[in-house]
């Protein structure tokens, strides 16, 4: 059937409608389907259309497509499928037109792109370029579309004597193509022949990224490299130093460090503009080279590939300087950042299997190093890498190592004010578990935290300061709304009391001015419970510029528009306590964190000259009532070790009004307490102790005695049971 007797046909079926579309779709080529789906996109029948394209996906695979598409006499066809998607867009009833036309456009794409770097025809392109000005011009037109890919097949050529004839063009092209040819020349420049690495060093040149300046240094520096080729890298070298502004003064392995930041940079922004970096497939190319093999890609998921490029940089800078510890540092945080990234059931084949897992070396660096990485998890705001470094911490360094850094920064110590509270949390724990026994800057932060950590549960308090009453009232009320157990007033005088009461506070609401909320974070940053809470400061445009520039960026004060609609009120409430809390923390390792910070909090309590744990008690006296049993008994345990009248009377009282072997645990830990501070129990609560003795047999009996004794209640209260 003929173009001619096709268009007739779909005329009489416009007509008549007395056939469907797909009937005669089914009859026709890939080539009749293409034409006739841009005759009906062109004559605005969007039904017909719609079949053709339809049909033409099913019946067509991407390299048949793009055959069709490309031999062709319609060539507009980019136009084509934008209108074919604006025809499905203002008509719902065709609305799949929009998915048939995207779909058209990435199958033709995709196949380009395929054929682009298809191997044999790089390589017939390349003898191509030899062919005359317009097989020139294609040839190079396509290489350019093959991009990073035509670098082994095009160096190869350069390398082999026999084609030379095709040099000079290849050479040509190579500028032409640019950036793509970059990373892969630059991998195999210090290891070329004299002639070709003269030749490359010109290239690279002319093409002008800096990347190459590392490996272009590293020739320099080499004692062995050929005369002649060292003039070329050299004027190539200086060429760039000059095009690109950069620095001199730099050895390779500094160049080699300085270009593995900037990787490592952009990738902790998830960029996609890293060299190399192939969006069609979502992953990145490294390279390897060798004079046998030639150049060979290796393909790597594009989560990790700047964190991959940071650490071939970074080990490229310690083999040439091995002293050199911000590369070392660069390292480990992105070897352990890419293990973080790379998802699940994914391999990295850039990272050799005779390697150790990334917390191995680690480890095995040392705590200054750790530190490194700590205080740029924490720069970046990367939770997960900042709790690598703490486990990592905490398993290799001592007191010193971790309190006592030889600089102004302490990271470790930065970590107890974190956003994330799994960060606080672990931070906490390594300063504890190492058993201080001396001052250091931020230790009253350790009680605090392990104190958060052990009333995690769902009662959330908060704190409201304002400059009116009417807008305190307000914003209880919504704190309330969102479950929260609010209290305030018009000063830190006004909410002294309820803040004493209370065992901590997770959020402060503050509808004050700028140089009072400058204030208030300044005098709550060294108290024990308000020290890491974050800050919601609710002002005007006006207010948050000042207060920005106050204090920059604090991520524990989060500047929100004041406003009389609660919904927006709640909205910025939540965003508040949500960016400070960090992920969420499910039931068990809600209990995992309460637990473990309560067997610190006993641990220091007997050993720990320095940190007070008395801090703790409100958060301990409200656990003792937690529904969680083994937080009950845990919390009790450390409540024993109080000396504070309010601490014994608590465990009484539990003690007293629980059952089973929950009693029995609270009147251990009350005999405890008895033992090692006396009596501080009242009359009533006296009495009551004493009519558990005389009405409890078993092991509540002996129990029950043992904490008469260790009261010292009079001796005439065991004669009298005796005798009666």
């Amino acid at each position: 059937m003929s173009g001619t007797q096709r268009r007739l046909l779909g005329l009489c079926l416009l007509a008549s409608a007395c056939l469907p579309a797909s009937l005669f779709a089914q009859e026709q080529t890939p080539e009749s389907l293409w034409d006739d789906f841009n005759h009906y996109v062109l004559i605005a029948k969007p039904d017909l259309a719609l079949a053709t394209g339809e049909a033409l996906l099913k019946q067509a695979d991407n390299q048949t497509l793009l055959a069709t598409v490309e031999s062709s006499d319609r060539k507009d066809w980019v136009n084509v499928l934008a209108r074919a998607s604006k025809m499905g867009e203002a008509d719902e009833t065709f609305a799949s037109l929009v998915d048939v036309s995207k779909n058209l456009d990435n199958r033709i794409q995709a196949a380009r792109i395929e054929l682009s770097r298809d191997p044999q025809r790089i390589q017939s392109d390349i003898e191509l370029l030899a062919q005359g000005q317009r097989a020139h011009r294609n040839a190079s037109q396509r290489l350019a579309a093959a991009g990073q890919y035509a670098a082994p097949s095009m160096l190869a050529a350069l390398l082999n004597s026999d084609q030379s004839r095709l040099h000079p063009y290849i050479l040509a092209s190579m500028v032409t193509i640019g950036q793509p040819l970059v990373a892969p020349l630059s991998e195999a420049l210090p290891q070329l022949d004299p002639v070709s690495m003269r030749q490359v060093a010109q290239v690279l040149a002319e093409i002008g990224y800096p990347q190459v300046l590392p490996a272009m240094k590293q020739i320099l520096e080499s004692p062995t490299a050929d005369p002649s080729a060292r003039a070329a890298v050299q004027s190539a070298y200086d060429s760039l130093l000059t095009a690109t502004r950069q620095s001199a003064g730099l050895s390779a392995a500094q160049w080699n460090l300085s270009l593995g930041q900037t990787q490592y940079t952009t990738a902790t922004n998830h960029s996609k503009d890293l060299p190399g970096y192939d969006a069609s497939i979502e992953s990145g190319l490294v390279w390897a080279y060798g004079p046998k093999i030639g150049l060979v890609p290796i393909v790597v998921p594009g989560e990790i590939f700047g964190d991959v490029l940071a650490m071939r940089s970074a080990k490229r800078a310690l083999a040439l300087n091995d002293g050199l510890d911000s590369a070392l540092s660069l390292y480990l945080m992105a070897n352990l950042r890419r293990e973080n990234r790379l998802p699940p059931d994914t391999i990295d084949p850039s990272y050799s299997s005779d390697l150790q897992p990334a917390g191995f070396y680690a480890m095995l660096s040392g705590p200054d190093r750790l530190h490194d990485v700590l205080a740029r998890a924490i720069q970046d705001g990367d939770s997960q890498l900042a709790l690598d470094a703490i486990q990592a911490l905490a398993a290799t360094a001592g007191t010193d190592a971790l309190v006592h850094r030889g600089s102004a920064q302490q990271p470790l110590m930065a970590a107890l004010s974190y956003p994330d509270r799994k960060v606080r949390f672990r931070a906490a724990e390594a300063l504890a578990q190492v058993r201080p026994t001396q001052d250091f800057p931020g230790a009253h932060r350790v009680i605090a935290v392990l104190s958060e950590a052990v009333r995690q549960s769902d009662a959330r308090y908060a704190m409201v300061l304002a400059n009116d009453q009417e807008t305190v009232n307000s914003l209880l009320a919504v704190l309330g709304d969102l479950g929260f157990e609010a209290f305030g007033g018009m000063s830190m005088a006004d909410v002294s009391t309820e803040l004493n009461l209370i065992p901590g506070v997770d959020l402060i609401v503050a509808a004050v001015d700028s140089e009072m909320i400058v204030r208030l974070h300044n005098d709550t940053a060294n108290d024990y419970k308000t020290g890491s809470v974050p800050i919601l400061a609710l002002q005007t445009v006006e207010q948050q510029i000042r207060l920005r520039n106050a204090l920059g960026d604090n991520t524990r004060v989060s500047p929100a528009l004041i406003s009389d609609d609660p919904a927006e009120l709640k909205a910025a409430v939540e965003a508040a306590f949500g960016a400070y809390a960090g992920e969420s923390i499910d039931a068990a390792q809600s209990t995992e964190f309460a637990l473990t910070a309560l067997r610190l909090l006993r641990e220091v309590a007997v050993v720990s000259p320095i940190f007070e744990v008395a801090q703790a008690q409100p958060a301990l006296i409200q656990a003792i009532t937690d529904e969680r049993d083994e937080v009950k008994v845990a919390s009790a345990a450390v409540l024993a070790l109080i000396d504070n009248a309010e601490a014994q009377n608590a465990l009484a009282e539990s003690a007293l009004s629980l059952q089973g072997e929950l009693q029995l645990s609270m009147l251990a830990s009350l005999a405890d307490s008895a033992t090692y501070f006396g009596n501080h129990l009242d009359a009533v609560q006296t009495d009551r102790l004493l009519e558990l003795v005389n009405t409890s047999t078993g092991d509540l009996a002996i129990a029950a005695a043992r904490t008469h004794g260790a009261l010292s209640l009079p001796t005439a209260n065991a004669v009298k049971l005796l005798t009666e």
